[in-house]
């Protein structure tokens, strides 16, 4: 540690448990009370999150102290003991091993994901079915991520080497991703260009790269992972539209049927009445006494006679604008 490097951390370690303010602002940008300071880190417990951020001192601008601030008087217990017991950035990461973290508090390379494994020079980093290597120079802070619970060891296949330009050299002649968002987000074919640069070659492009300031590399374009993640959505919502349309026809096609057999059974619901009615008439017509039913035929005959003899009505043959008898 240089001697200016030794001055500010005597200094952050002179307020422990204080409140402060770590830098003036930007998405790192964070106040809280500040529970310990070790080597190349120190520990911010924020009360409105009842969360921890750990951040390395080598990414922090500045820090404010607030000493008007009043807050509750915190134990270690009460916040975890993982702070203590970790000197060094990296061990301090090393035990959150299979957790699932929020890697930077914002800005483009801040991502959420399960922790695979910490070496001296980088971290692995699990995240939608995606293994991402991160430089472990570029890692500004990290919180334990709260809204997902750590799940059973799933077996997931990562490199394992020992310094991070060999995670570089193992994707040489590779279609990657390098950073994560931002400006110098980038992806293409990756090659070594000799005196320990490389290039990533996309279509008319080629760019030379320092290994030092890749922040962050995984196999694969990011724009065929959204690719994907928008064919699967729509195909979830062609299967839904499928469902609907076919249960709609379904329900369609039985009250189709129900009119119809309903008006099927009202017909013959009519024509059994009115045999019924015919049947009833004739009955009750035969079990007359032969005086009456002589006396009902008597009277059909004159009603008929009657009938013929009357003169037949008038018709009325209409046109526009006249009516003729005839």
């Amino acid at each position: 540690m240089s001697a200016a490097g030794e001055k500010f951390y005597q200094y952050v370690k002179s307020l422990v448990g204080k409140m402060i303010k770590v830098n003036r602002g930007g998405p790192e940008s964070k106040s809280g009370l500040l529970l310990d300071v070790k080597t190349d880190y120190l520990s911010l417990y924020l009360f409105e999150s009842n969360n921890v951020v750990y951040y390395q001192l080598k990414h922090i601008k500045s820090i404010t102290e607030n000493s008007k601030t009043n807050f509750k008087p915190l134990r270690l217990e009460d916040v975890g003991q993982n702070a203590s017991k970790s000197d060094s950035f990296r061990h301090l990461m090393k035990l959150f091993q299979y957790e699932y973290l929020q890697i930077n508090q914002g800005g483009p390379e801040a991502m959420s994901g399960k922790l695979l494994d910490v070496t001296n020079h980088y971290a692995v980093l699990y995240k939608d079915d995606q293994v991402i290597y991160l430089n472990l120079e570029h890692i500004k802070s990290f919180s334990l991520n709260k809204s997902k619970n750590a799940e059973e060891k799933e077996t997931v296949r990562y490199l394992k080497v020992k310094t991070f330009d060999e995670i570089l050299n193992y994707f040489i002649h590779k279609w990657v991703s390098i950073n994560l968002g931002g400006p110098e987000a980038l992806e293409g074919v990756l090659s070594y260009s000799g005196n320990g640069t490389f290039i990533l070659i996309n279509k008319e492009e080629v760019i030379r790269i320092q290994p030092f300031h890749v922040r962050s590399i995984f196999e694969g374009s990011r724009d065929q992972k959204k690719n994907e993640n928008k064919q699967t959505e729509k195909k979830d919502r062609s299967d839904h539209d499928k469902r609907t349309s076919t249960e709609k026809d379904s329900k369609s096609g039985q009250s189709t049927y129900e009119i119809e057999h309903k008006n099927t059974h009202s017909h013959s619901e009519r024509h059994v009445r009115t045999d019924d009615l015919d049947r009833r008439t004739e009955k009750k017509y035969l079990s007359m006494p032969d005086d009456r039913r002589r006396a009902s035929n008597a009277y059909i005959e004159r009603a008929e006679i009657q009938l013929q003899s009357m003169p037949h009505p008038e018709k009325v043959v209409k046109t526009v604008h006249y009516r003729w008898k005839g």
